[in-house]
């Protein structure tokens, strides 16, 4: 009925497993290792809609209990006197970084007819831009002192 609290979807298997993998086994707040069955999945979002992999985050028990959900209650004066209602926010513990792209190696370049309508396509590796600094690879070897004795030695020229 309408009255009636809406009821919770669970997470379905293959969501976790997802999420799991991308936590690499690790809570996403501390970092402690887990097993999938050990971890609470939260939901960052409404728990009554279908669960996504972007809005749920693999934590461990105590930091789901401490970061997780915070409590807000809220007095309300009515005809029978004053009643308290509580509700549960829920937080985003976790920002992800996103996978960074990667730069492609290849470029792709139109080939030209004589009177400069396009052709045809063909791929081209990249060259190495000019400005980039050249290592080298040869080692430098270090030069020592050698120790030079204290005493002062003369030499005369001899006279013809």
């Amino acid at each position: 009925m309408f009255w009636e609290e809406k009821k919770r979807k669970p997470i379905p298997m293959k969501v976790k497993r997802s999420v799991y993998k991308r936590a690499k086994g690790n809570c996403e707040k501390c970092g402690t290792p887990l097993k999938l069955n050990e971890g609470d999945f939260h939901h960052t979002r409404d728990p009554t809609v279908t669960s996504r992999a972007k809005t749920v985050r693999f934590l461990c028990p105590l930091c789901h209990r401490r970061h997780g959900h915070k409590r807000k209650t809220r007095k309300t004066e009515t005809f029978w006197g004053t009643e308290k209602k509580t509700k549960l926010v829920r937080k985003d513990v976790v920002k992800i970084k996103k996978p960074v792209k990667k730069k492609s190696k290849t470029k792709r370049v139109a080939i030209r007819g004589f009177f400069g309508e396009v052709i045809g396509y063909r791929t081209v590796k990249l060259r190495k831009t000019k400005t980039a600094k050249k290592t080298s690879t040869r080692k430098k070897k270090k030069k020592t002192k050698k120790a030079k004795p204290k005493t002062k030695r003369t030499t005369r020229k001899k006279k013809r």
